[in-house]
């Protein structure tokens, strides 16, 4: 039986990724990107061809992501996030830049950014957010699993030889998106870095936030962590359980530079 389910999870896998890979090849087929009066523009597509501007003047957030094997291999996504108007704009706001290496990244970044961005202070998660995230995915699923058991007659107790597996899969998980979880802030950007197995970080301009929302429990009063959100016209980036009091800090910095600046963000 455990052998026809590993066969029948490996056929799964399989099909999956033919299945990811057939939709990228008729998606993105024959990208390309051009360069005009300052903008960039796209086209892709087997059956239908799509065309897209990027102003950089309406990016809000851009986001680069890449695993350990794209890494070894040069290869990363780029994501544009522009700014948008309504509900039916959304779904144009998200452009997908798929297959970038280093040097057209950085090409990307320089059109937008006008400099490549770099990563400045670096705040990083209380510990607590981890022992919350394990207490979720971890704790209460396996307190449902054992009480499940004990309810059920004849239960198969073969199936115990999961928990570890599961403890050890998640738990890493859990361990590594914690330690990838940071918010690097300089005078010109402001970077999100998360993920577990695909690391991401999100960029935008101090001077895109359109509202910036902090908040504390009243149990964190006392060890002085809270969290951030930042509003832009194409979506938030959040950062939880940071040290409240540099977060702060950087808070009314912000809002001080929005007040004082005349930046025209669309």
């Amino acid at each position: 039986m455990l052998q026809s389910v590993f066969v029948l999870f490996l056929i799964l896998i399989v099909i999956i990724v033919v299945i990811n890979l057939a939709r990228m090849l008729i998606k993105y087929f024959d990208y390309t990107i051009n360069k005009q009066k300052g903008s960039l523009l796209i086209s892709y597509g087997l059956i239908n061809t799509h065309s897209t501007i990027v102003k950089p003047e309406k990016v809000q957030i851009t986001s680069v992501s890449r695993n350990f094997f794209q890494k070894k291999l040069d290869v990363l996504e780029l994501t544009v996030k522009q700014a948008t108007q309504g509900d039916k704009e959304e779904r144009g706001s998200r452009i997908d830049i798929p297959g970038c290496n280093e040097n057209e990244k950085n090409a990307v970044l320089s059109l937008i950014f006008s400099k490549i961005p770099e990563k400045g202070v670096m705040l990083k998660p209380n510990f607590r957010k981890l022992g919350f995230a394990i207490f979720l995915t971890i704790i209460l699923p396996l307190l449902v699993y054992y009480r499940v058991r004990s309810v059920i007659p004849n239960f198969d107790y073969h199936y115990d030889f999961l928990v570890p597996v599961y403890i050890i899969f998640v738990g890493l998980v859990q361990y590594f998106k914690y330690r990838n979880s940071r918010l690097f802030i300089n005078n010109d950007f402001i970077i999100l870095q998360s993920g577990a197995w695909d690391i991401s970080n999100e960029i935008i301009e101090p001077n895109r936030i359109q509202a910036i929302t902090t908040s504390q429990l009243f149990w964190h009063k006392n060890i002085d962590i809270g969290s951030l959100t930042l509003h832009t016209a194409g979506g938030n980036i959040a950062f939880q359980l940071g040290e409240f009091s540099r977060i702060r800090q950087y808070v009314n910095k912000w809002l001080y530079e929005l007040e004082t600046s005349d930046s025209n963000w669309m």
